[in-house]
């Protein structure tokens, strides 16, 4: 960091005087604010960053998580999706050769005006 005039990574004017670090920048104590909450989130803290302004841990999102369609187990990593459903590829098989999806075969898969999925060659 520089030893030369602090600029506040939030209201981008001169600190003169006290100061807080975070995210790589300078802040007055004041502006060094939650990005969702907008409450000041203290030095000793733990945070995550949005847009370069830390976030509290009570303004974070859980993560999103998916539900498979057909046999309703908990989906981690990649998906088919349509519409509001989501589905585990290998549980959801092509509706003409029956052969379950890969998640290699993404760019791959048609998907029917009746909602059927399709191997593109089928």
């Amino acid at each position: 960091m520089s030893d030369g005039p602090k600029i506040c990574g939030g209201c981008h004017q001169n600190i003169p005087s006290k100061w807080v670090t975070g995210l790589d920048k300078f802040w007055h104590h004041n502006c060094f604010t939650c990005a969702g909450c907008n409450r000041v989130v203290s030095p000793t803290e733990s945070f995550y960053e949005q847009n370069g302004k830390p976030l509290c841990f009570n303004c974070k999102e859980a993560p999103k998580v998916y539900t498979c369609g057909i046999c309703n187990g908990t989906i981690s990593g990649t998906r088919l999706m349509y519409l509001a459903n989501t589905y585990h590829y290998g549980c959801k098989s092509c509706a003409k050769c029956r052969q379950p999806f890969t998640a290699d075969q993404h760019d791959n898969i048609k998907i029917l005006a009746n909602a059927d999925f399709v191997h593109s060659t089928c």
